[in-house]
């Protein structure tokens, strides 16, 4: 199944005809009724329709397409989408269409122009501003979730906390979607664990995805979206065959069986189904079980679900089931599956990296200074480098009055110890780590540097409360980092924030005996100079 789309209410809610047929356009396609729907959608556009009222058609076309796979198509759909609704000026719809235009091209392997749309639809974000607009509310969810499947969560997840402030009031599918998409991203996060030592699922994480899913069942109700029931019972039978009994797995999985009854709505209900099945038959000792399962379904089951992640987890499954000791220590397979999921890591982070320049472009920085940027980054840890920074340093120092900017300036404690104890290269690892985790805890428009050694540099424009927030997040950020040392690192922090023109050594200097005074309280400490 691909990944819900939210906005059926804004983009359906008007009636192609008298009887209103296409309502629901939406939501029945993505419950089974592709074919149908597309059947009525391509004769209500070949009567003609006004033109916001093919807005709704087009969109419900392209979902159409994609649950029927037909991907090459809806993406031509969606492209004519995106291009009518700046005609007509729908900034809301377009935004929608654009995060639905991401999603169909990633299933088509065109990375470079999913980037690029996704890009242009959260350059959209800033002017969505008024959240109660049933239009903004919707686009901002397909815009959260296109995120999320991109990879560039810590977005998907402050556009998710803009929404909150308003959940009461959202349209009923937007919150089913918006729980069951939640629910999945937890699901696949607790089981992607599993294939990095010690090899176990995260029970906390995969019960959260219960929970999770069990609300957006009971938001859904009745009617729509019947394969949300689905849904609950599958991962309500994987949280078992992880944590409780396979026996009881296996019963519960029998019980929702008929999950593969369904077609590409279903697809990653269908890949979850089966990796609770092969998971619980290999806990019973019947790995041969296991793996015909896995290996069947693999070969019926056509997609690769919400974001390709849920076809991996099946097969990881599978390839346990067929190599039982291939977790164990010194194992070839769990050496080549480590080296897998880090570059698994790496072609995210490069996805997150290009998408945040562009979007720096399209939200008006001029483009040699971006290309500057790019020539000033730190080999080490991918961040801008020194130079880099310090000409921002010196633009936001000369920033007009009443422009609040923040300077922040991090230093690990300690780091001298890791360097001296387990090598530099074992630092080197951990200032990679630090950096992967600052550029993801800080926001999109904070600029993050390595300074030197291991210090690094934050400019945001913020007020000194907000400020001092974000280096307390940064510095739980940092105690969350995870390396093989035996104290958990930590960092002190200085702050200094200008709101009028300042020298930038002036500044600068305020960041540093702020930091200083951090590290002699006893480090992990955030200082305001």
């Amino acid at each position: 199944m691909h990944s819900r789309e939210s906005g059926q209410e804004a983009l359906s809610k008007v009636e192609p005809d008298a009887r209103g047929e296409g309502r629901n356009w939406v939501v029945r396609a993505q419950d089974g009724e592709a074919a149908q729907v597309l059947t009525e959608v391509e004769a209500a556009l070949e009567r003609g329709l006004e033109p916001r009222v093919r807005v709704t058609a087009l969109y419900a076309q392209a979902i159409s397409l994609l649950m029927l796979g037909d991907n090459a198509t809806a993406v031509r759909v969606a492209r004519d989408l995106t291009a009518l609704c700046r005609d007509l000026g729908l900034q809301a719809a377009g935004l929608q269409a654009r995060a639905l235009l991401v999603e169909l091209l990633r299933r088509e392997g065109q990375l470079e122009q999913a980037v690029e749309q996704l890009a242009h639809a959260a350059a959209l974000e800033p002017v969505m501003r008024d959240l109660q607009d049933p239009d903004v509310q919707v686009a901002l969810g397909a815009l959260a979730v296109a995120l999320r499947l991109s990879g560039v969560s810590d977005e998907a997840r402050r556009i998710e906390e803009r929404l909150a402030t308003v959940e009461d009031a959202l349209p009923r599918h937007q919150r089913v979607s918006r729980w069951s998409n939640l629910a999945f991203e937890h699901a696949v996060q607790a089981m992607r664990a599993a294939r990095c030592a010690p090899y176990a699922a995260d029970a906390t994480l995969l019960a959260q995805a219960v929970q999770e899913i069990r609300r957006a069942k009971s938001l859904a109700g009745w009617g729509s979206y019947d394969v949300v029931s689905v849904e609950a019972a599958v991962l309500a039978a994987l949280f078992e065959s992880i944590v409780g009994g396979p026996e009881e797995a296996l019963r519960l999985i029998e019980d929702c069986r008929n999950v593969m009854d369904r077609g590409p709505e279903a697809t990653t209900a269908q890949l979850f189904w089966a990796a609770a099945k092969v998971r619980a038959l290999a806990r019973m000792g019947r790995h041969v079980d296991a793996a015909t399962v896995g290996q069947r379904v693999l070969a019926s089951v056509r997609g690769s679900g919400r974001d390709g992640d849920d076809r991996l987890i099946l097969a990881y499954e599978v390839m346990r089931a067929e190599h039982p000791g291939c977790e164990l220590p010194g194992s070839g397979t769990a050496a080549f599956v480590e080296l897998a999921e880090q570059q698994l890591g790496a072609d995210v982070a490069l996805v997150t990296e290009l998408f945040r320049a562009r979007v720096d472009i399209l939200r008006g920085i001029d483009e040699r200074r971006m290309l500057a940027k790019a020539a000033s980054v730190d080999p080490l840890t991918g961040l801008v480098n020194r130079r880099g920074v310090t000409t921002a340093i010196s633009d936001a120092a000369a920033r007009p009055p009443d422009d609040s900017v923040a300077l922040l300036l991090i230093d690990l404690d300690g780091f001298k110890d890791v360097n001296d104890n387990d090598g530099h290269l074992a630092g080197d690892v951990v200032l990679q780590l630090v950096s992967i985790e600052l550029r993801k805890a800080a926001r999109l428009d904070d600029m993050v540097a390595r300074w030197g050694g291991d210090e690094f540099v934050v400019v945001a424009v913020l007020d000194p409360d907000r400020a001092l927030a974000l280096a307390d997040r940064l510095r739980e950020t940092i105690r969350n980092v995870e390396y093989d040392g035996q104290k958990p690192l930590t960092g002190s922090v200085g702050v200094a924030v200008r709101d009028n023109p300042i020298d930038p050594e002036t500044w600068l200097r305020r960041a540093d005996e702020a930091m200083y005074a951090a590290k002699r309280s006893g480090g992990d400490a955030t200082v305001l100079g």
